[in-house]
């Protein structure tokens, strides 16, 4: 029978796999020489079939469509009524493999996407900086909304506003601009400054 993950959920449960079955060790059923091979074969299979729809999407504003691939690719997984500690091993290894990969994936794209918010809120900090201890501070310009944005976005966004925010406190001479009267100015080329434009 097929199984979809949230049964596989449940079918692990069961099977007092559970817990374990994501550790970093193999579940107590599959320390065995033979279970434990098998274990780690999955591991490296879920590990794969995650890589695969990674290389399919690669691009971190595109995960929804990545974890649609990886359900896609779990989906595929078949398991057998009665199944032996081998196959249900081998299972266990696919689930563990799979999140792993999912993980690091997750991590690095929210540290790239946080990265270059930061980048770009030290390249505006310092612009603000500079133009406000030069002319005696700057005057409100026009909003940008901030639309929508999917994980990319929400990383750089978060990177940005706060480095800003910490830059151009920090910044020699600079802290009197980011204080009243000057706080709208300031909060106001900070919003405009980490609005995130994914590329077309």
């Amino acid at each position: 029978m097929k199984l979809n993950t949230v049964s596989l959920g449940v079918f692990l449960v069961g099977l007092c796999f559970a817990g374990e079955a994501l550790a970093v060790m193999p579940p107590a059923r599959c320390r065995q020489p033979r279970e434990r091979r098998a274990f780690d074969a999955g591991v490296r299979s879920g590990a794969s079939l995650v890589e695969s729809a990674w290389n399919a999407v690669n691009d971190c504003d595109q995960v929804e469509r990545f974890a649609d691939l990886v359900m896609n690719n779990l989906d595929s997984i078949d398991i057998p009524r009665e199944s032996s500690d081998y196959v249900l091993c081998r299972v266990a290894g696919i689930v563990q493999g799979a999140e792993e990969v999912v993980d690091q994936t997750w991590n690095r794209c929210d540290w790239e996407c946080r990265k270059e918010g930061e980048l770009m809120a030290r390249i505006g900090g310092k612009l603000y900086c500079d133009l406000s201890i030069s002319l005696g501070g700057l005057g409100l310009a026009t909003d940008i909304i901030r639309l929508p944005v999917r994980t990319c976005g929400l990383a750089f966004q978060i990177g940005c506003d706060a480095e800003f925010i910490g830059y151009t406190s920090n910044y020699p001479m600079c802290g009197p601009f980011t204080r009243d009267p000057f706080t709208p100015v300031w909060n106001q080329t900070r919003n405009n400054q980490c609005v995130y434009n994914p590329a077309p």
